[in-house]
């Protein structure tokens, strides 16, 4: 596996985490566009813009590293 696939699967993981059982169109909601486009970022969250990621992270209480950078894990793991 290249790094990129692997920073791509990295990335799917923790938006997983953070979306924490909120729908496609809640999490459209809170990044201000529409559920479509949504579901579009959610499979190539490499289209996430840098905004979009803050909102994200703000909302889940990680920092952009972890998320970019790392695996998250949910508390008590």
């Amino acid at each position: 596996m290249t790094d990129a696939q692997k920073d791509h699967n990295r990335l799917i993981n923790n938006l997983k985490l953070i979306e924490s059982g909120r729908t496609s169109r809640e999490m459209a909601a809170l990044l201000n566009i529409s559920a479509p486009t949504y579901c579009k970022k959610r499979k190539t969250p490499e289209l996430l813009t840098y905004l979009e990621i803050k909102v994200l992270c703000r909302n889940a209480k990680v920092s952009v590293a972890d998320f970019t950078g790392g695996e998250l894990r949910l508390r008590g793991e």
